[in-house]
């Protein structure tokens, strides 16, 4: 995706302290579930978010749209045989270890606009700032593509943990 927006030159946004043009992730959610090991194992979103129930001998998809972990007795441990509190734990384990790295990551990205911001008021030139900008650009994507997914650190978390590593 990216080397097609930067292919065309396109630019969601310009931004205002480091003037870097921006791109801006629009739901990446179907992409990074097709990283994940989920997806490479066929399963589909609806296997997990709309587990299958059964009301009066009838098997049926349930149609209330929710996080897996709401019903881990229809949805994980179809699968998996580990417990349901260690299916838990491992999800939040996953989300505190890209959340630590989407955080670092925040940080960086504010430093770097915010010294793109002093480089212009001493009088950078275009010149000077083109290779800041276009590194400023890739890391910005590589935040808002992991974060603008809702279910990113669980649906791929090493893809998530390897472009939060690129971005820093």
């Amino acid at each position: 995706m990216e080397k097609y927006y930067d292919e065309i030159e396109h630019v969601d946004w310009v931004h205002k302290l480091s003037k870097a043009p921006m791109l801006k992730a629009q739901h990446p959610d179907y992409e990074i579930f097709m990283m994940g090991p989920h997806a490479q194992r066929g399963l589909a979103c609806a296997d997990c978010h709309m587990p299958y129930m059964a009301e009066g001998g009838i098997k049926y998809s349930d149609h209330h749209v929710q996080s897996p972990l709401a019903k881990i007795d229809r949805t994980c441990l179809v699968c998996h045989r580990e417990s349901e509190e260690t299916l838990r734990n491992n999800v939040y384990e996953r989300q505190r270890k890209a959340n630590e790295a989407r955080n670092r990551l925040e940080q960086e990205l504010a430093k770097a606009h915010i010294e793109a911001k002093f480089a212009w008021d001493k009088g950078a030139t275009e010149a000077q700032m083109k290779d800041v900008l276009k590194l400023i650009r890739q890391a910005q994507w590589r935040w808002d593509f992991s974060v603008a997914s809702h279910g990113a650190s669980f649906h791929a978390p090493q893809e998530i943990q390897r472009i939060l590593g690129h971005g820093l």
